[in-house]
């Protein structure tokens, strides 16, 4: 009988052994899953991640895009609105209240257009845009100065010639700074 007791001991030993073994690989199957599943997860995390990223970044180059645009239309109205604001000025057909009228209703307004395209570019753009957006304000600044010196008095002791000069040699220097900021502002906004 002792030889029963002792198979049957081996029995239940073996058994029990089999069963922890059993249960080693169903421990060492889950940690391989959730192992597996941490992995999955951690990647899933890290490419939401960058894909955010690279969406933020498309946004702030859209933003970009739109405030560039906006700053060359609104130097362009500007520059055409102090042109029609200089020829009123030296127009000795034109009347007081016309060059009034031409500067409140289409120079004042291209001006404030301008002022708020700059004011948006300056918020959004580089270090170095910021740069070249102080040499478009100044050259924009010199194109006013001429346009308006003394425009509701009209043309009387003002030399046209040399006034057109300076005013066209003025906007040529504004347009050159505008194309310079866009030159190097392509490459950042693309």
């Amino acid at each position: 009988m002792t030889q029963n007791q002792d198979t049957t001991g081996d029995g239940a030993g073996a058994r029990a052994r089999q069963q922890r073994g059993t249960t080693y690989a169903a421990l060492a199957g889950a940690l391989i899953g959730a192992l597996a599943g941490l992995t999955g997860s951690t990647l899933a995390y890290f490419e939401a991640k960058d894909t955010h990223r690279e969406e933020a970044g498309a946004r702030r180059a859209d933003i970009r895009r739109s405030a560039y645009v906006e700053l060359a239309a609104s130097t362009n109205r500007y520059v055409e609105q102090a042109t029609q604001l200089l020829t009123a000025r030296l127009d000795p057909a034109r009347t007081e209240e016309q060059r009034r009228r031409q500067f409140e209703d289409k120079y004042a307004p291209a001006n404030t257009d301008l002022a708020r395209a700059v004011t948006t570019v300056r918020l959004v753009t580089t270090p170095e845009g910021r740069r070249d957006l102080e040499e478009i304000e100044s050259r924009s600044t010199r194109v006013g100065q001429l346009a308006t010196d003394r425009y509701v008095e009209g043309p009387g002791g003002v030399d046209g010639e040399k006034t057109g000069a300076a005013f066209a040699e003025a906007v040529r220097q504004q347009l050159a700074a505008l194309q310079r900021f866009m030159d190097r502002a392509a490459d950042d906004a693309l």
